[in-house]
């Protein structure tokens, strides 16, 4: 912002020095695009607004009289206009941008965030833990019989389960978490900051969230978990997501609806 009215000022110096043969108002263009895309909307309005006054002001001192005392100042609406006009249309393109990047990163039928926007954050959280030594934690969540229930209830219903439990998931977590589909029944779910005590707490409280999502009849939705604490970061996300896939199959071949649980302190601190 302060960036832009230093530049308005700047071309108002520069319309005052040209005399009222050229119009400014092209050059008056830039401060407000830029504004508007990296500050906002009413900062963008806000350049213009000052670009306005700044027009104003160099006519009033470099022209002559007009046939009207109101000529200016129409000239000065029309241009607030036509600057209000591109910082609405910058601020709109801004939106449908980020939008757009949004959606990028989101699962389309939960919500969550998808495969891609995880390898994002984990690879993130992996470096951070690099620079500030710290455990974390990831919990791989498989859902136990999910196949039936598009079986039994239809797709329709299964997609209705997956954002249930999307919804029972995000619910018991910090902010600071972050839950991820990654395909089919399978969720992700990273813990930064999280030891193996604070990873089992979490884990055991999104069991007992899965378990209050009920499709039909009474019958109740569980899941089988494998849970990797890291004390030191893995190499990479995908070795991340390998140790906790892991631990989700041994899960899962325990009979299902229970928690495999386990410390990786082996992995070589990567700089």
């Amino acid at each position: 912002m302060v960036a832009g009215l230093v530049a308005v000022a700047g071309l108002g110096y520069l319309d005052f020095a040209t005399g009222p043969e050229l119009t400014p108002l092209l050059f008056y263009l830039a401060p407000v695009v830029v504004v508007t895309w990296f500050a906002g909307r009413r900062p963008g309005l806000g350049v213009a607004g000052a670009a306005t006054v700044a027009w104003l002001l160099t006519d009033a001192l470099t022209h002559g009289d007009y046939a009207h005392g109101s000529i200016p100042y129409w000239n000065g609406l029309l241009r607030l206009g036509a600057l209000a006009i591109v910082a609405e249309t910058v601020a709109r393109l801004r939106a449908a941008v980020a939008r757009e990047r949004d959606q990028a990163r989101a699962d389309p039928r939960t919500g969550v965030a998808n495969l891609r926007a995880f390898y994002q954050l984990a690879d993130a959280e992996i470096t951070r833990a690099r620079r500030y030594p710290h455990a974390f934690s990831v919990a791989y969540i498989d859902l136990d019989e999910f196949k039936l229930v598009n079986f039994r209830l239809g797709h329709e219903a299964g997609d209705a389960v997956l954002r249930s439990v999307a919804r029972a998931l995000t619910g018991v977590l910090r902010a600071s978490d972050v839950v991820a589909r990654i395909g089919g029944d399978q969720f992700v779910v990273l813990l930064p900051e999280a030891g193996a005590a604070a990873a089992r707490l979490t884990v055991e409280k999104l069991r007992q969230a899965l378990s209050d999502v009920v499709p039909a009849h009474g019958w109740r939705i569980t899941a089988s978990i494998g849970v990797a604490t890291f004390l030191v970061p893995p190499e990479s996300v995908d070795a991340l997501l390998a140790a906790a896939d892991r631990l989700m199959y041994q899960a899962k071949q325990s009979g299902k609806n229970t928690i495999s649980h386990e410390t990786q302190n082996e992995a070589p601190v990567v700089r």
